[in-house]
């Protein structure tokens, strides 16, 4: 998959969004959830070291790996959008984050897992559906888009603090790891500071004989959702949604022109990034027992540069004294 997208392509992807949402229902949702408790999303600055983390959408592909993601779920962190917390849930997974983005998305996808969610970190936009943010009973961090049209001027006034400025994903799945990792036109950086990221469930698209999402199949949405029929990176035919396919050519740009540490085990679909793998492969591979001593060996070092700078700085203000005294004589 070529990097083939212009500035152009994305002003238009946010000028269609904002218009269709913006005034209507984002102003009025970022109000309400400006008004919740919420903690600061710089709490989770490096707070991957040593650790891998597992990044579940729910494309189909899901289905096929949930039973490993079972068998190794002890060497991983979980993460995943919105619409997969119960689906991983009522397949004896539970996720350590969900990122919530969008503004419309019912209720009724968390309604009956909703006091599940007590120990689960909440990631969401200031303008993500209020229903499930009020009655979310976990932590609540919030992340503001930036966007070609600037639109995230409004929400840091309405929000003034605590919140992290990531750039806009297009989609929720790509917005999980754009958190994460954070690199943008100004700096190159993987901001959790997890050592790997695994995709699972990125297919961008559906086959003609499966499901739509994994274990669910929404009619007529199959149907008036499918623009394309393209063949995926294993040369299998599937259907597609213009919005999807912009999703996918954004991520596989942004992963590889950052070359992040990111492999993709969904096993399917569009996103032909340089590094795929199976996902039992890929995680027989972590191995969990150095977790501690990397993450207390990191800490030294983040001391010891504290150290060094402090050295530096009053080094500094020595030789200044040292030099008004020799204009002084």
């Amino acid at each position: 998959m070529p990097v083939v997208l212009t500035w152009k392509d994305v002003q238009n992807q946010s000028e269609a969004v904002f218009k269709q949402f913006g005034e209507k229902v984002w102003i009025p949702n970022a109000k309400r959830n400006a008004q919740l408790p919420r903690r600061d999303p710089e709490e989770l600055h490096n707070t991957g070291i040593g650790k891998h983390l597992l990044l579940v959408a729910i494309g189909a592909s899901l289905e096929e790996n949930i039973e490993t993601i079972k068998k190794y779920r002890d060497r991983v962190e979980i993460m995943t959008c919105d619409k997969g917390f119960e689906l991983l849930l009522k397949h004896g997974v539970k996720a350590d984050y969900v990122m919530l983005c969008d503004a419309n998305i019912p209720f009724t996808w968390i309604k009956d897992s909703i006091n599940e969610t007590k120990d689960v970190k909440l990631i969401a936009t200031p303008y993500a559906n209020p229903e499930w943010t009020e009655n979310w009973k976990g932590d609540r961090y919030f992340m503001i888009n930036k966007d070609a049209l600037e639109t995230e001027k409004i929400f840091i006034d309405i929000f003034k603090d605590r919140f992290r400025i990531i750039p806009a994903g297009s989609n929720v799945s790509n917005a999980m790891l754009i958190f994460v990792t954070g690199s943008d036109e100004y700096q190159n950086i993987n901001w959790a500071g997890y050592e790997r990221y695994i995709l699972v469930g990125y297919d961008y698209s559906w086959r003609p004989d499966g499901n739509y999402y994994a274990w669910k199949n929404p009619i007529p949405k199959r149907y008036y959702m499918h623009h394309r029929t393209v063949l995926d990176f294993n040369s299998t035919p599937a259907f597609t949604s213009e919005n999807l396919l912009f999703s996918a050519k954004w991520l596989y740009s942004y992963i590889t022109v950052y070359n992040l540490p990111v492999v993709n085990c969904s096993g399917r679909g569009l996103l032909d990034i340089p590094q795929k793998n199976s996902l039992e492969n890929e995680l027989m591979q972590i191995n969990t027992s150095n977790i501690k001593q990397c993450r207390d060996t990191f800490e030294l070092m983040q001391h010891a540069y504290q150290t060094f700078m402090s050295s530096k700085k009053m080094f500094e203000e020595s030789r200044k004294m040292l030099y008004t005294r020799i204009n002084r004589r």
